[in-house]
This record gives C-alpha cells, sequence and structure tokens, in this order.
C-alpha cells in the first residue's frame, strides 16, 4: 500500500512538473502557427510570395524556428533553425546564411542577426502586436552585393 502511494504522490509531481512547463512554454507570444498576408507585405526587390507560413516553437534547445514557402511550381523552399536567445551563432538551413543569433528585447520582440561567412549581412526584427494576434518581421540585408529588404505581416492561425 505504501508503495503504491509514493508512486501516485510521483506520479503526481512529475504531471504538476510538465503541465506548469508546458504552460511557461504556451505564454510566450511567439509560439504557433503563423500565415504571411501577400497584400500587406513587401519585398524589396520583389516579388511577394504568394504564400509563406511559419511556425514557432521554444524547447531547452532554445527557438525553433520553421519558414515554409510553397512554390508555384509544386513542392515548397523550407528555412529552419533552433537558437537560444544568447548572441551565439547557431546554423541556419535552406537560405543564404550560414548562422543566426538571436536576442530577445522584450517578451513581444526578437532581434535575429544572420551571417555569411563569419560576417553579419542581414538583420530581423521579430515583433508581436499588443494584442497577440499580428507578427510583424523587418528585415535588411545583402546577399553576396545586392541588397534587399523586406517587411512581412503575419497572422496568427
Amino acid at each position: 500500500m505504501r508503495r503504491t502511494v509514493a508512486w501516485l504522490g510521483f506520479a503526481m509531481i512529475l504531471l504538476v512538473l510538465a503541465r506548469s512547463h508546458a504552460q511557461a512554454q504556451a505564454k510566450d507570444p511567439f509560439v504557433g502557427s503563423w500565415t504571411m498576408d501577400p497584400d500587406k507585405s513587401t519585398f524589396t526587390p520583389g516579388p511577394v510570395p504568394m504564400e509563406r507560413y511559419m511556425t514557432f516553437e521554444m524547447s531547452d534547445k532554445g527557438m525553433t524556428h520553421v519558414t515554409k514557402t510553397p512554390s508555384l511550381f509544386g513542392g515548397s523552399s523550407n528555412i529552419t533553425y533552433t537558437a537560444k536567445f544568447d548572441g551565439k551563432d547557431y546554423e541556419i538551413l535552406g537560405t543564404g546564411l550560414d548562422t543566426v543569433s538571436l536576442k530577445r528585447v522584450d517578451a513581444n520582440t526578437i532581434e535575429r542577426t544572420g551571417k555569411e561567412s563569419g560576417k553579419v549581412s542581414e538583420t530581423a526584427e521579430f515583433k508581436i502586436s499588443p494584442d497577440g494576434k499580428t507578427l510583424t518581421i523587418t528585415t535588411k540585408g545583402n546577399f553576396r552585393g545586392t541588397p534587399y529588404s523586406s517587411v512581412q505581416i503575419l497572422t496568427r492561425q
């Protein structure tokens, strides 16, 4: 009987810890799925992608960010990275950048710096609206001598 009570107590503690960890992650305003509004977004040079989807997840390893842009001809291009908010460089896949580093400015703002061959070539600010329903990503960069910029407006799904 004591063994059963002990196991039940242990199971309850694990359940409470798991629940509080999940709630802490769920409170982050970036976590979830987002869809870009092509009519409100701008890309220089263009064109604006007709579709773009982003997801953000938080874990002990940091923030995982996946961008999926379907192709007009089928398939999609995917950009993926997982990085902590510690200013260190982390590998990014699916783009001309080699690494990204993240800095948490406040609960609703993240600054991302992208590098090619160890040199900064892109900066981006991710900003959540006060109501938590809109994500604005403002990007400026220079890819192999070609300057570019974008303002992407995404809505929560």
